[in-house]
């Protein structure tokens, strides 16, 4: 009975054995001695070339990654044209595919005049993102910002403030800044004192470094991405010309006194030009107090050269006509005083007209 028993669990290991070795063979049949097993059939479920890679596998994103950016203008707080800053508040966006980088973290602006005044609020936590698998942040930005503001023609001049992003990581081989599909917008509220606030507008192009900032691994020559929000301004015409305008002709005006007195009032001719002449100083020096030194002239540095201009000539003709009375030929001297407030007269209205249609036409 043990014998039987022993011979029946022999039989079933040679069957397994058996079994198992035709199981590796593939094809029912062992394999030849010294064969390698044949090699798995490919799975019938495996993605064709062109179709979306399986979950797991990474991705492969576009280089340079190209970052959507897109500005809203919330405010102007003011202009400071002695230091040629500005104070500004607004939003700015960014959409973006890769989420191994972050450009709004890496974004630094370009023109700040106080690095450690400029508050940069992100409104999420993590970038958001949307349905079509792109992530989203947006950051609002206030601070003060500064560019050299052209005078040549003030109080006509037309500025254009700016804004500029740059990213402060990447160059252009690493990420290209493109605008947003939407304009520029701005608050339709926003005033700004003393001028008048047209449409932004927003550029992007490349900023060339002819270095490589001490770097070894970066090439000497880099281009980076810039985006630029441009808000141009401009003044009222009309009140800046009667506000600035107004009080130098109120002195020319004055000072033609001295060629309608007698040539025998010596002292009082004398008396209305020097005061002209002091007058138009110390109006010169109250305007170009809240001007930056420049070294060009302005229109009214220009406006009141011609003052000076007008009431020294003035002296002169006075000093002139002075002998010519105590010569005893006082009718010429009455003509002389006729004429040369004519000659001026004419000369200094043309200068101005010139000088103002000159400077509204360039702005």
């Amino acid at each position: 009975m043990f014998r039987r028993r022993l011979r029946m669990v022999a039989l079933v290991f040679v069957a397994c054995f058996v079994l198992s070795r035709f199981s590796l063979a593939g094809d029912g049949t062992p394999p030849a001695a010294g064969a390698l097993p044949a090699a798995p059939a490919a799975p019938t479920d495996a993605p064709a070339a062109g179709e979306p890679t399986p979950e797991g596998e990474e991705k492969v994103y576009e280089t340079p990654e190209k970052v959507a950016i897109g500005v809203h203008l919330n405010d102007i707080q003011s202009i400071d044209l002695k230091t040629h800053s500005y104070a500004m508040d607004f939003y700015v966006w960014f959409r973006w595919q890769n989420p191994d980088l972050d450009p709004a973290s890496s974004m630094e602006i370009a023109n700040p005049i106080e690095q450690w005044g400029l508050m940069v609020t992100p409104l999420y936590e993590e970038a958001e993102k949307l349905e079509d698998g792109t992530l989203y942040q947006v950051l609002r930005i206030q601070g003060t910002f500064s560019k050299k503001l052209p005078l040549y023609n003030y109080p006509f001049d037309r500025q254009t403030l700016a804004i500029i992003f740059e990213d402060a990581v990447h160059d252009s081989t690493g990420v290209v800044y493109v605008p947003d599909s939407t304009e520029p917008s701005m608050n339709p509220s926003l005033q700004l004192p003393g001028y008048r606030v047209s449409s932004p507008r927003f550029n992007v192009d490349g900023f060339h470094y002819n270095t490589g900032f001490g770097d070894p691994r970066t090439a000497a020559d880099t281009t980076y991405s810039r985006a630029t929000l441009e808000v141009p301004i401009s003044r009222p015409p009309i009140a800046y010309a009667t506000k600035l305008f107004l009080p130098v002709l109120c002195v020319v005006l004055c000072a033609t006194l001295m060629f309608l007195l007698s040539p025998s009032m010596v002292d009082s001719r004398v008396d209305v030009g020097i005061t002209s002449l002091l007058t138009i100083v110390a109006l010169q020096m109250t305007y170009s107090s809240d001007l930056p030194d420049v070294g060009y002239l302005m229109l009214m540095d220009k406006v009141y050269l011609l003052a000076y201009g007008f009431v020294i000539a003035g002296l002169g003709v006075v000093v002139h006509t002075t002998g010519m009375a105590e010569a005893g030929v006082m009718e010429r001297a009455l003509r002389l005083h006729k004429r040369s407030l004519a000659v001026l007269s004419v000369g200094w209205t043309v200068a101005m007209v010139m000088l103002v249609r000159a400077a509204m036409q360039e702005g």
